[in-house]
């Protein structure tokens, strides 16, 4: 689709918008639904720990896309005081995020998203233009009931006019009765006056270090450690562990063994996220309390096989490629079994 580079829209299961990166080669949710991967795998496995954390809960939201994991959050939680750092490498995702279909019937929820991203954008006629594209025929079916009521309101009503054509002067309208700093104060409900958001767009290994808070969650939902394991590596993991209390909590879809075997070399707790009896993900804390399903003797055996061998980017600037590579040669040289022969030896 034009606007948006790479990026392939297509809706989910549960009828949320999801997204595929073409160039990647890998989807932003999963196809079951979008949402739903959201609630069950990010948002679960810290509603039974919340008595674990103070009455303003820092959270660190790494690979933001266009805000799942945050707005669920938001929308289960039902306290105010909820501060989030959202890492997204792509800008115009973070825009899109209050746009988009995600089956989160919230308006204030919306309205909230919109303000914290207006203190964020540079140019906001950048999030006018990120709105513009989607109320475009290709994107209609994936842009929210109110993005639509709005968009509605836009064309209905008469604004200050301009010499250009319909495209620009709907961009216009879009700037000053949505976008323009005269809104921001009506536009923040108050419900989330104690709650905010910031924004930080490019590479997650360079934004990181412009964070300040220490967190009591962290949402690690970068593509796939196979696809890209740039933001999986024991060096990156590293520095979110100097970003973590006793009782934090990282939580992660993933259930790679590179990614659980760095984890433990770094010292933390680690368990599953366990789905109708099925491994679905990973969570880690210094708090052994915070971990309920525990690995098993068979996760830790395969943890120690080549599998488990963790990426690396010590100075935490390779690319995927070159992660991989490394890694294989690693495993090359290294004396522990492959997970085949494991396999074959015990079961």
């Amino acid at each position: 689709m034009g606007y948006f580079k790479n990026i392939k829209f297509e809706l989910t299961a549960d009828n949320s918008a999801g997204l595929f990166d073409e160039k990647v080669g890998d989807i932003f949710h999963s196809r079951t639904g979008a949402l739903k991967e959201a609630q069950e795998k990010f948002i679960n496995p810290i509603l039974n720990l919340l008595s674990y954390f103070p009455d303003t809960i820092n959270v660190l939201d790494i690979c933001y896309g266009i805000g799942y994991n945050t707005k669920a959050l938001f929308q289960n939680l039902g306290i105010n005081n909820i501060n989030v750092d959202a890492l997204e490498y792509n800008q115009e995702l973070i825009f899109l995020s209050p746009f988009i279909k995600d089956e989160i019937f919230n308006d204030d929820l919306k309205l909230f998203l919109i303000n914290q991203i207006l203190a964020f954008a540079e140019k906001k006629e950048d999030i006018a233009s990120v709105l513009a594209a989607v109320t475009e025929p290709e994107y209609k079916e994936f842009i929210s009931p109110f993005t639509m009521q709005y968009i509605d309101n836009i064309n209905s009503n008469s604004y200050v006019t301009n010499p250009f054509d319909n495209k620009q002067l709907f961009l216009h309208n879009i700037y000053y009765k949505y976008i323009s700093q005269s809104m921001k104060s009506y536009i923040k409900p108050a419900k989330y006056q104690d709650s905010s958001i910031n924004f930080y767009s490019g590479d997650a290994r360079k934004s990181i270090f412009l964070t300040k808070n220490m967190y009591d969650v962290i949402f690690l939902d970068a593509f796939s450690p196979q696809k890209d394991p740039t933001l999986w590596t024991i060096d990156f993991l590293a520095i979110l562990k100097l970003k973590m209390k006793q009782n934090s909590i990282l939580v992660s879809y993933s259930k790679s063994a590179p990614f659980r075997s760095a984890l433990l070399e770094l010292g933390f707790y680690v368990g599953k996220t366990i789905i109708n009896n099925t491994d679905m993900g990973t969570v880690a804390s210094f708090n052994s309390y915070l971990i309920q399903n525990k690995l098993t003797k068979d996760d830790i055996n395969i943890i120690e096989t080549r599998s488990g061998i963790p990426y690396r980017d010590i100075n935490l600037s390779l690319n995927a490629n070159e992660i991989i590579i490394n890694r294989s040669i690693e495993g090359a040289a290294s004396t522990r079994v492959s997970r085949t022969q494991f396999e074959k030896m015990f079961y």
